[in-house]
């Protein structure tokens, strides 16, 4: 899977890198045949605020697309959330897919 990033109004950094390497490649996991990922990173405010950055996730996976946003004081702690929001859509979109699988394969007597 390839994760592309787009950092406006953020100095991409080696420990911003990691960190998305880090959180976003775990998306594998639950979805093994993604394409990409992109997350964009954006410096909203100028002054220190609750939602100065905004970080948005978009992973292009067979059928449809997901896609998170979240604001946060910091962008490690945005990239965390979004990070966490799209797994709990992806694990939920795997398990309603094994249900099918399972559910069409039993007979009624």
């Amino acid at each position: 899977m390839d994760i592309l990033v787009q950092a406006d109004g953020v100095t991409l950094t080696e420990a911003i890198k990691n960190a998305v390497d880090e959180k976003i490649g775990r998306v594998e996991q639950y979805a093994p045949r993604a394409v990409r990922a992109r997350v964009s990173l954006r410096k909203v405010s100028a002054h220190p605020s609750q939602r100065q950055y905004t970080v948005r996730v978009l992973v292009e996976i067979p059928g449809a697309d997901l896609s998170a946003v979240e604001s946060s004081a910091d962008v490690i702690g945005a990239l965390e959330v979004v990070a966490g929001k799209i797994e709990r859509r992806l694990r939920k979109r795997k398990t309603e897919r094994l249900a099918k699988r399972v559910r069409g394969t039993r007979r009624k007597p």
